[in-house]
């Protein structure tokens, strides 16, 4: 992905504030600042479009910045539009990025804000982090996932 159609994009991101994320804004702004393009070695960001071209789904890997442990990404920014839930999207964009990190990362995080996001991540693999181990868990990341092979979602 090397552009961003805010057209495009207009009503995911409505979407996503209507239900009081602004991880989509912070994408945005930080795609058009410069700050983050997810271009890394091993970074992604993925988006699944409907048949008008407008973004229904959204998900990214980041590099944990520094001083994060070597090998570790950042799974974020995960949105799918409510009237396209219930069909998998999120599923797949979890399995696209995972492949993705294949060969650039070892363990990846991911910060659940809610019991539903925790409870998805999960079944996606990914095991809490225990709130007692501060040498293994970053302040802001509620779950990781270890990568010695790729394993489908």
């Amino acid at each position: 992905m090397h552009q961003i159609d805010p057209l495009a994009w207009a009503p995911l991101l409505a979407a996503s504030e209507a239900e009081g994320w602004r991880m989509l804004r912070r994408l945005m702004d930080e795609w058009r600042s410069g700050a983050n393009r997810y271009e890394q070695p091993g970074e992604s960001l993925w988006a699944w479009f409907d048949d008008h071209g407008q973004v229904v789904a959204v998900g990214g890997l980041n590099r944990e910045p520094a001083p994060g442990r070597a090998g570790t990404g950042r799974m974020r920014r995960f949105y799918v539009h409510p009237s396209w839930r219930g069909h998998g999207l999120a599923r797949r964009l979890v399995n696209a990025v995972l492949a993705s990190a294949q060969g650039h990362f070892s363990r990846l995080h991911v910060n659940c804000e809610s019991a539903a996001s925790a409870e998805f991540w999960t079944h996606c693999g990914f095991a809490p982090i225990a709130a007692g181990e501060p040498a293994e868990r970053p302040a802001r990341y509620t779950h990781a996932r270890l990568l010695p092979q790729y394993q489908a979602a």
